[in-house]
């Protein structure tokens, strides 16, 4: 039985119990799957899950905790788990209100990566056979290696067919099977440079940013949307100006709003519209977070996050030095 029918199987026992379920369904858009609401037996069949369920659909448990009565069930990766346990460690739900159906899994595509080795041709078919990914352009077909095109997460996760915590877990025949990389590699390499240039790195990055807020919406941690200090009109603190000083503002609000609470899921930069490096920024954050407090967030939902505790004297800190 697939990985597919199992989890249609365990929806179909459960579908009873719940008011809504939030799973994959099929995309009219190649390489890209959609959310789906389940609220009867009948759609369950509308259910998929495979290598291109990349999104995290933890970002819908707050919102929907606090709309819907009943009970509601996620479908999560393993790692979109620890999501759930960061947002349950901050008591913004309660545990008993959502039934976690976690799925082994073996890796997902990133489709920017993807678009990137195509040169922007227009994608009008793909399907993903074994450790191939058949793509159909307007004018060409390719072949491509499925080991070359996974997100960037799945090349350090642990916890792929371990989840650290769930109701119902659906192993995965199919297992993870990429070569180790380096989690902060992309970080060693900025940090190699001297402080001048990794400000104006940053800057041609942030000067990027038009603020769509593409990003903070997607976020499941970050819950105060609509009271963000970007819309407040009194005290007005962001203006409407596309440039760096406006950028870097909104971006470092956002890193240091989710510090110690950023589960590095990448959904941030995986819907960012300018392909702004924002996964740099937040493992940046969380290293930081790892080295002073020895907290690393979504890892345990009874453990207090660093910055909703307070201390006199954290042990790990003093005063840094830059250069």
């Amino acid at each position: 039985m697939s990985i597919e029918d199992r989890l249609k199987e365990k929806v179909g026992e459960i579908i009873e119990d719940l008011e809504v379920l939030v799973g994959y369904s099929h995309s009219g858009l190649p390489l890209k799957v959609n959310p789906v609401f389940i609220k009867d037996k009948n759609k369950i069949d509308s259910l998929i899950f495979n290598k291109f369920c990349i999104n995290n659909l933890a970002t819908y448990a707050y919102s929907l905790a606090k709309e819907v009565k009943g009970n509601i069930g996620i479908v999560l990766k393993p790692c979109d788990t620890r999501s759930i346990i960061q947002l349950l460690s901050e008591e913004l739900f309660d545990r008993n209100k959502i039934k976690l159906i976690a799925v082994g899994c073996s890796g997902v595509l990133d489709y920017k990566k993807i678009q990137k080795q195509l040169e922007g041709q227009k994608i009008i078919s793909s399907e993903a056979i074994s450790n191939d990914l058949k793509v159909k352009t307007i004018d060409n077909e390719y072949s491509l290696k499925i080991k070359d095109f996974y997100a960037d997460k799945c090349y350090w996760c642990n916890i792929y067919d371990n989840p650290p915590l769930y109701d119902e877990f659906i192993e995965n025949e199919q297992k993870l099977e990429v070569e180790p990389g380096k989690k902060y590699a992309d970080l060693q390499s900025l940090e190699s440079q001297d402080l001048e240039e990794i400000s104006k790195y940053w800057d041609g990055q942030f000067e990027h940013c038009i603020r769509c807020y593409a990003c903070r919406n997607v976020c499941p941690l970050e819950i105060c949307k609509e009271k963000c200090i970007t819309h407040l009109e009194i005290p007005h603190w962001q203006s409407q100006r596309i440039d760096s000083n406006e950028g870097r503002f909104f971006q470092l609000i956002r890193v240091l709003h989710l510090a110690g609470r950023c589960t590095e899921c990448g959904e941030c930069e995986r819907v960012c519209p300018k392909n702004i490096p924002l996964s740099k920024l937040m493992k940046k954050s969380a290293q930081i977070t790892e080295r002073l407090f020895e907290y690393r967030a979504g890892e345990d939902f009874k453990k207090r996050p660093p910055f909703l505790t307070f201390k006199d004297i954290e042990k790990n800190i003093k005063e840094e030095k830059l250069v």
